[in-house]
């Protein structure tokens, strides 16, 4: 006795028969195999079986069609049904045992060819219940296959139509297997004249031999940088990203190509106005520094013919003023660094300059603290001339009453602050609040370039000494 066979779902059989008796036993062995999983539905003619189709072909899950029928004889009725109706599988169950008939059948499409009277419940069941699995494993191949090839129509869009040279090579000989429009547009090559050659042909190094391409790794490689021809001899700079994989059994490399010619050439181009530039503005800085220098020069002429006391003090204050200055775009002038310039070498010759035009010895000492900070044109210029100030104070009031003495200068920057202190060891100024009263020219500046700088400016003049601190923003 045959097992019965439980469908999941409800099959719906059209079973195309003009034999009453036939269509009665094949329903009765489709129903012993499955007696709630099938539903059959009887067309005597190809017709009447097409019309069925047309109104309920969406239901249909199989067709058990008969070969001979009153309109249509051996395969007509099959290609008939077959054309119209493609994705539903057909079992033909004939009375006819033809082997020509039966091999025509099924490589046509028809999913198995039965004998009337050579099979029973289950066979029949089964023939049908596979000839659906088949059909519906067979729709979604096609399916896929469709998948595929719109993907490979969409990727090879995407690969003909990128802004950037693509290469497709073997990995062992280098041959090119494919490339893009891009690709012959960059470097002037004909499709068919790429394909015949290697991807190491594309590559000339600088004494202008070809060299070979790195090896590489599977997957996505670092971008590399090279220098490739044009088939005109024209030099390509050339950023590739290489990536390695296996396809169709064959070891590959697919290159992605940036040119880099036209930005290489733009980057020199700015590189070179910068220089030029650079060049300039270095003998901006040299002319203004040699006219300051003149002036100072003139003023210390002027002070050495001077017969007045006070005007040669003043012109002497006024000299070492100017120096303050020039000294900063001397110090741009002989640095790389056309922007900062570095503080500890600043004040030292700053300083020099002070003891040299005052005649001050070893007797008065210097102790500069500045580690090696640096400061923007904006602010060296008036902290430079802060300090000339107050330098030039205590030279001339701090050691009146004693002959050695020690000034100093400190400096650091922490958390966006630059902090300054500057000051000596003499004996103070006990009178300030007067001194300050009238405004003296030397504090008058020490105001005006604190205010200048946005800082905070403390006075401490209590002995001993004066000491000068100064914040601001860094």
């Amino acid at each position: 006795m045959n097992a019965r066979v439980v469908s999941v779902r409800v099959k719906q059989i059209l079973v195309v028969e003009d034999n009453e008796d036939d269509s009665r036993l094949f329903e009765i062995f489709l129903k012993e195999a499955d007696p709630s999983g099938v539903s059959l539905k009887h067309s005597p003619t190809v017709a009447d079986a097409l019309d069925v189709l047309k109104d309920q072909g969406e239901e249909i899950d199989c067709i058990l069609l008969d070969l001979t029928l009153p309109d249509s004889f051996g395969l007509d009725g099959f290609e008939m049904i077959k054309k119209g109706f493609p994705k539903i599988p057909i079992v033909i169950c004939s009375g006819t045992q033809d082997e020509t008939v039966a091999m025509e059948a099924l490589q046509s499409g028809g999913q198995d060819y039965l004998i009337k009277g050579k099979f029973d419940s289950h066979l029949l069941f089964r023939s049908i219940l596979y000839a659906i699995e088949r059909q519906d494993m067979l729709s979604k191949l096609e399916e896929q296959a469709f998948l595929i090839k719109e993907n490979e129509k969409r990727y090879r869009l995407i690969f003909e139509h990128n802004p950037h040279p693509i290469v497709l090579y073997d990995y062992d000989c280098e041959g090119i297997l494919d490339l893009n429009q891009e690709t012959e547009r960059i470097y002037g090559y004909e499709r068919d004249e790429l394909l015949h050659m290697k991807f190491s042909d594309l590559f000339i190094s600088a004494s202008g031999e070809r060299r070979q391409y790195l090896a590489l790794h599977n997957g996505k490689n670092i971008p590399e940088t090279h220098v490739h021809r044009s088939k005109e001899g024209t030099p390509l700079l050339m950023e590739i990203t290489s990536y390695r994989f296996q396809l169709e059994g064959k070891e590959v490399v697919l290159a992605i190509l940036v040119d880099m010619t036209k930005w290489k050439q733009s980057e020199d181009s700015l590189i070179q106005s910068l220089r030029d530039k650079e060049a300039l503005l270095q003998e901006i800085h040299h002319r203004v520094k040699n006219n300051l220098q003149i002036m100072a020069s003139l003023l210390n002429l002027q002070a050495n013919y001077a017969k007045n006391k006070e005007v040669t003090r003043e012109l002497r204050d006024t000299e070492s003023r100017i120096y303050s200055m020039s000294l900063v775009h001397n110090e741009l002038y002989n640095s790389k660094n056309l922007a900062e310039i570095g503080l500890n070498s600043y004040v030292d010759k700053l300083l020099d300059n002070l003891w040299n035009v005052y005649g001050i010895g070893s007797e008065i000492g210097r102790v500069v603290d500045v580690g090696n900070l640096s400061l923007a044109v904006e602010k060296a210029l008036p902290i430079g001339m802060m300090i000339n100030e107050i330098a030039t104070n205590s030279i001339k009031y701090a050691y009146s009453e004693k002959k050695k003495g020690q000034f100093y200068i400190k400096a650091k920057s922490g958390n966006g602050i630059f902090y300054l202190e500057v000051g000596d060891d003499g004996k103070g100024i006990p009178d300030y609040s007067q001194i300050e009263a009238k405004e003296t020219l030397g504090l008058q500046l020490i105001r005006i370039l604190s205010k200048q700088l946005k800082a905070k400016l403390d006075i401490n003049t209590s002995a001993p000494g004066t000491r000068f601190q100064i914040e601001f923003a860094y």
